[in-house]
């Protein structure tokens, strides 16, 4: 690691503390106002507890999630560059590359106002593998804004020559006091695709709640979204640029115990809410081009009118 990075990172108040699960090294960030940890194993952000609160982000206690792949489905896993299934090699893995590899810290600083800034990164050419499983060459970067609350601006180049196609999302698990309590706010007559019941086009009406259950790809989504916690007495607002899809995930009870990476009572602590382009919102990046997808969430209290 380079000595000036480290500098940076102490100065920021925090470090990086080993992992043995792959190498799976954190960055562990300790301010007044929060805590977070960054995985780059997967390059992705596990944990943001605002103080005095509980964590924003889910993840599980469950040993197959925490040996297996080092807790890639919680917190904000990347999937890039596709989303789910690969529809042209089933021996791919699901939700694509990026959440499978070690991720490089190259900025550390903070924004004007004072807000962390941490900036990671994973190129094709650093892995033969991913020359072997995907065609073209790339670079992406994820910037990470901790303060208040926090966003991750994710930016994937096309360094090859030929065109790129791409589905994608943030896939983040927010956690919640009781997923039956909560809902999701602002997809009042949005159209979406229930994959739990065969993919049949459906509109949603009013907010999503309960929160269990669901496999849906909202299609041509707003930029903004509200979960509302009435458990823990918070709401997220949740804010998207450069995404078209908003996915909300959650297994229910039966598939929950039927998974190897969570514990059965798991699914009732988190809704996951991404940010994506999926299905019909899938898209290319020419060669040469650059595509961002950016999340912002802020942590407010859930009032009396809400």
């Amino acid at each position: 690691m380079d000595a000036q990075l480290m500098r940076e990172l102490e100065e920021l108040g925090g470090e990086i503390r080993p992992n043995s699960l792959r190498e799976c090294d954190e960055i562990i960030i300790d301010q007044p106002s929060f805590s977070a940890r960054i995985a780059l194993w997967g390059g992705h952000l596990v944990s943001f507890i605002p103080m005095g609160q509980q964590d924003v982000l889910f993840q599980s206690e469950n040993e197959g999630a925490l040996t297996r792949f080092g807790r890639r489905h919680f917190g904000v896993p990347v999937c890039w560059p596709w989303f789910g299934a690969n529809t042209e090699d089933d021996d791919l893995p699901a939700h694509g590359l990026a959440r499978y590899f070690r991720w490089q810290l190259v900025e550390v600083g903070r924004f004007k106002n004072g807000d962390a800034k941490i900036v990671i990164r994973l190129a094709s050419e650093d892995h033969p593998l991913i020359e072997e499983m995907w065609p073209h060459a790339f670079e992406l970067r994820q910037v990470f804004r901790l303060g208040e609350g926090f966003s991750v601006n994710f930016s994937a180049a096309n360094l090859s020559d030929k065109t790129m196609p791409i589905s994608e999302a943030l896939h983040t698990y927010f956690r919640v006091g009781d997923n039956k309590t909560a809902q999701v706010q602002g997809l009042d007559g949005v159209q979406y695709v229930d994959k739990f019941d065969d993919g049949q086009k459906k509109q949603q009406v009013g907010a999503v709640s309960p929160c269990e259950e669901l496999d849906r790809v909202y299609l041509d989504a707003p930029q903004e979204t509200v979960l509302e916690d009435p458990a823990l007495q918070r709401k997220l607002v949740i804010s998207s640029e450069g995404a078209q899809s908003t996915v909300l995930w959650n297994p229910g009870e039966a598939l929950a115990k039927l998974r190897t990476d969570m514990e059965d009572e798991d699914y009732r602590q988190f809704v996951c809410v991404e940010t994506a382009n999926a299905l019909e919102n899938a898209y290319k990046i020419a060669a040469g081009e650059m595509h961002q997808l950016r999340v912002t969430v802020r942590v407010e209290p859930l009032s009396d009118e809400s």
